[in-house]
């Protein structure tokens, strides 16, 4: 873990430590720092604004009523991202039941994130072909495998976090990875500037 990180994660767990002690400025830097990132991550799942902010805001508001009897988690933010998966999700579906339609699996059936071509660290103009081919890339990948590429590069997740927030095993993740980067070097020969951007990021 980088020193940034590092001290990001302590940061955290010091605000964390605040809301337990009833401190509202402890959750209103929390909220500060995350609300955007879980809004987004959220949205990947449902194409709803209002939705989606409601979710996360329902997510701060349970952990500050139970704020008293609340366990510290290893990563603030992979539990908060975990809470707020499983909150669209879970409330997606009751929306999908309470509209009459037929009860399916939600998580399955919605898409998941769309990337467009600012999402690499690219930034130079001449590789901005490059960066299109890359994004054409990865929307063409299975949602899961978009999603845990999305979770360990977007957030810098660890495998065990990513496991976590998905619900699945470590190695599941690992699989989910190694089949993406198959994709890509059978789908492009041209991959050479990904394997730059990941190298030395192992699982």
């Amino acid at each position: 873990m980088k020193s940034n990180e590092r001290l990001s994660t302590a940061t955290d767990l010091l605000l964390w430590q605040q809301i337990k002690n009833s401190s509202e400025f402890g959750l209103r830097k929390l909220v500060e720092k995350y609300f955007n990132s879980l809004q987004n991550y959220g949205y990947k799942f449902v194409r709803d604004e209002d939705f989606v902010k409601d979710c996360v805001q329902e997510v701060f508001i349970e952990i500050w009523s139970r704020r008293d009897r609340i366990s510290t988690p290893d990563s603030v933010r992979a539990y908060l991202l975990s809470c707020v998966r499983k909150r669209v999700l879970r409330e997606g579906y009751r929306q999908r039941i309470n509209r009459d339609d037929e009860p399916m699996d939600l998580e399955n059936d919605l898409s998941f994130v769309e990337f467009s071509p600012e999402w690499s660290v690219i930034e130079q103009e001449s590789l901005a072909e490059t960066t299109q081919r890359i994004s054409d890339s990865l929307n063409q990948l299975p949602k899961r495998q978009r999603e845990v590429i999305y979770l360990r590069y977007y957030q810098n997740l660890e495998r065990d976090e990513i496991a976590d927030i998905m619900g699945v095993n470590p190695q599941s993740v690992s699989n989910l990875l190694q089949a993406a980067f198959k994709s890509f070097r059978e789908n492009w020969v041209g991959i050479l500037v990904l394997t730059r951007l990941f190298d030395g990021l192992s699982f």
